[in-house]
C-alpha cells in the first residue's frame, strides 16, 4: 500500500484542440493546496498552454478555462441500452 509520501498527486489538463485550442479543461486533485494551485495555474496553464498558443501569458478569454475538483467517490451510470 502506498504512503501519503509516495502518492503521486496530478492534475489532469485538457485542451479542445492541440493546434488552436480554445478550451482548457482542469480537473483538480481531492484537498489541492494553494501552493500546488499556484503552480497548474503559473506552470501549467498559462506558460505551457496560454502562452504557448497565444503568444503572451494574459487570460484574455481567447482560451477559455473550466477548472473542476475531482470528489473521493463518483456514481458511474450504465448508459448502453441494455441497462435498466
Amino acid at each position: 500500500m502506498a504512503t501519503a509520501a509516495e502518492t503521486k498527486r496530478t492534475a489532469s489538463v485538457r485542451l479542445n484542440n492541440n493546434e488552436n485550442p480554445t478550451f482548457v479543461r482542469v480537473s483538480l486533485p481531492h484537498k489541492i493546496t494553494e501552493p500546488e494551485l499556484s503552480k497548474l495555474i503559473n506552470e501549467g496553464i498559462v506558460k505551457n498552454i496560454i502562452a504557448k498558443h497565444t503568444g503572451c501569458t494574459c487570460l484574455s478569454g481567447r482560451i477559455n478555462v473550466l477548472i473542476e475538483s475531482e470528489f473521493q467517490e463518483a456514481v458511474i451510470v450504465d448508459l448502453s441500452s441494455q441497462a435498466r
